[in-house]
């Protein structure tokens, strides 16, 4: 999605950092260092970076190489500075106008639109056209969702895969589903490690699975054709993605479960093993306190197509969109569609943006109704009703192409929302799986994890030395992909004849299904507009996104910026391959930017995301009371970033 962003905050970042009028490639180009916009191409340059010590020691390791090797064929010395990260962003900020700044710094994409919009980076784009054509850098290597972020527009505040582009990405950090499988053994889960498309062969004992297991090592699944699925237990319990509710049945003794860490479990089967895996729900049989936990809620809202913001005009005329009721769309496989809107083709696995599935025209003024609806010119656009979900705002084309079966409806994001929290809450509020964020008030959310007391958890890449670290023996730990919007048929007559009441447990005919998503962050090598080596430190980036560079930071144990150096942080970090990390490769395909990307500022996210956490995931207040307040104050808060004053908050015309 593209971030149309004009804002009165852009304009007093403006006001406060004097504009530089450089050129692309450094104003002038001359070496003269009499002139204050020259732009010399060899000679000493300044890099900071922050971290932890493993950080410091891979950059080092990284600009040792480059001074020894490829810096002395560009005519490039770089002296290294690692700052502490507490203070990091405010020398950056301080010295963004100091004649002892850093000349290439590290940009993380929380902060990358602030810096840029405020003329702290150099535009980029001229370096990586000239050396593309010249076979010295290849941007395709790179993760496409690490590369795009760090794309702007900055006069008119948007970002897009045809914007220029002010860094480059030196990392990425993906989420997964981090997992205690010791715990789950305690409690007589059976581990797995088979692809989906590999469980008839496993089932018939063809293959083992990715650690040597082939299925007659498990007794208790002698009998038992295991479905592909993430999550199964072997008796007939029901639990249903449209429904679920506080509701759930504790398994008999002698119950045979399995957990497939090769296969997303859907929003119902996360929470049947949480249940499990929660002391207060299992009889305080768990060794975890709790089940399952995530701050994040864009692995739901993102899976049906929904998202925070949405932007009614094409122009960035943001409102505030948890609340929204409208039905989601996503293509079928071997289908495309259309968009009415945009002329968008979608193709199968995409989901409709927002004006290409509601009743609008262009030059049609769409506004907020503070109650997750939207009129148009005036007029409701649909009418919300006693369902989550409901399709009275969609228009007739996107209707005739779920009934042709192009399309297929997703819940809206007003209920994904629901789903994610209701995690955690009481009895009577939520599912009480999830530990309250004031679990964390003197711990982080991660040492929960390393500490045993939550089986599942969401984290990012970033975290796996901690974990390495924190848990060291006292536990086995693996990963999963983080879980997914996915609804099943019933169970056909088949089923029910061969499995009676446990025919849902068998059944993986799947009714609907979302679309794999999830959040990474990366930090991307700027370099400091003020900056007089620009030349210099381009070729300095130019080598740091290179695969040989990369290969000594995954070395290290982080993940690189492109698959093609995956190797050496899979052995440094699992040489034994027992933790499942290609995980962390599968995710970094897809994954997108979190919501504090979306504008230059996180202030309209602590409008709602503050009360979010303090009331309702603590069960003193519904999402209905929530959304009652803070549909309305998330609007006004976002309006500012956006243009609904200027003449461009009517639908805009795609096609002109």
């Amino acid at each position: 999605m593209k971030k149309k962003l004009l804002s009165l905050l852009l304009i007093l970042v403006l006001v406060l950092v004097p504009i530089a009028a450089t050129a692309c490639n450094g104003g002038g180009g001359s070496n003269d260092p009499n002139n204050p916009g020259n732009d010399k191409s060899t000679g000493k340059i300044r890099f900071w970076a922050y971290g932890d010590q493993t950080v410091k020691d891979a950059m080092s390791a990284m600009v040792d190489a480059y001074n020894n090797g490829q810096g002395k064929e560009d005519g490039v010395t770089v002296s290294y500075s690692h700052k502490i990260e507490d203070s990091y962003i405010s020398m950056v900020e301080q010295n963004a106008n100091s004649k002892n700044g850093p000349d290439v710094y590290y940009a993380w994409d929380r902060l990358f639109k602030k810096w840029t919009a405020a003329d702290m980076t150099v535009d980029l784009t001229d370096y990586v056209k000239e050396d593309t054509a010249a076979g010295k850098i290849n941007l395709d290597n790179i993760w496409k969702s690490t590369v795009s972020r760090f794309r702007y527009n900055k006069e008119l505040n948007m970002s897009g895969e045809n914007e220029s582009i002010y860094g480059l990405p030196i990392d990425t950090s993906p989420t997964v589903l981090y997992y205690n499988r010791t715990a789950l053994a305690d409690m007589g889960v059976t581990v797995i490690s088979v692809p989906a498309e590999d469980m008839a062969k496993w089932n018939r004992g063809e293959i083992a699975d990715k650690y040597g297991h082939k299925k007659s090592d498990y007794a208790a699944l002698a009998n038992i054709d295991v479905p592909a699925k993430g999550f199964f237990r072997d008796d007939n319990n029901v639990r249903k993605t449209e429904t679920g509710g506080t509701t759930w049945q504790m398994p008999a003794s002698n119950t045979a479960m399995v957990f497939n860490e090769q296969i997303a479990m859907n929003w119902d089967e996360i929470e049947d093993i949480g249940f499990l895996m929660t002391k207060s729900k299992n009889g305080q049989t768990s060794t975890t306190e709790y089940g399952y936990f995530t701050e994040w809620w864009f692995n739901y809202g993102w899976s049906v197509g929904g998202d925070c913001v949405v932007d009614l005009s094409g122009n960035g005329s943001w409102a505030y969109s948890h609340g929204d009721w409208s039905e989601n769309y996503i293509v079928n496989p071997g289908k495309t569609f259309t968009g009415y809107i945009t002329g968008k083709t979608y193709q199968e696995g995409e989901t409709l943006e927002f004006l290409d599935k509601i009743k609008c025209e262009v030059g049609d003024e769409v506004k907020p109704d503070n109650n997750g609806g939207y009129t148009v010119n005036g007029t409701a656009l649909g009418a919300a009703s006693n369902t989550l979900t409901n399709n009275s705002a969609t228009r007739q084309s996107v209707l005739d192409a779920v009934n042709d079966g192009t399309l297929t409806p997703l819940p809206s994001i007003r209920e994904a929302f629901t789903r994610f929290a209701f995690l955690a809450g009481t009895e009577n509020s939520g599912l009480g799986i999830c530990p309250y964020p004031s679990s964390f008030s003197t711990s982080s959310s991660i040492q929960y994890f390393t500490g045993g007391k939550v089986a599942f958890i969401v984290e990012r890449g970033l975290q796996l030395p901690i974990v390495e670290e924190y848990v060291g023996n006292n536990f086995d730990w693996a990963v999963a992909p983080l879980p997914v919007y996915k609804e099943y048929t019933d169970p056909s007559a088949e089923l029910v004849s061969k499995y009676g009441a446990k025919a849902n447990a068998y059944n993986t005919e799947v009714k609907r299904s979302g679309k794999i998503a999830g959040h990474s962050e990366s930090t991307a090598l700027v370099i400091r507009e003020k900056s007089t080596m620009k030349a210099a430190s381009w070729k300095f980036i130019r080598w740091m996104v290179s695969e040989g560079a990369q290969a000594i930071k995954a070395s290290y144990g982080f993940i690189p910026n492109q698959e093609s150096q995956i190797k050496p942080f899979y052995d440094k970090l699992d040489p034994s391959d027992k933790k499942n990390l290609s995980a962390f490769v599968n995710a970094a395909k897809y994954e997108t930017p979190g919501d504090w990307w979306y504008m230059i500022d996180r202030d309209w996210i602590d409008v709602w995301a503050n009360p979010l956490n303090s009331s309702v995931r603590y069960g003193k207040m519904t999402l209905d009371e929530y959304f009652k307040v803070y549909i309305e104050r998330g609007n006004n808060t976002v309006r500012s970033y956006g243009n609904w004053d200027n003449g461009l908050n009517k639908v805009k015309n795609y096609k002109a």
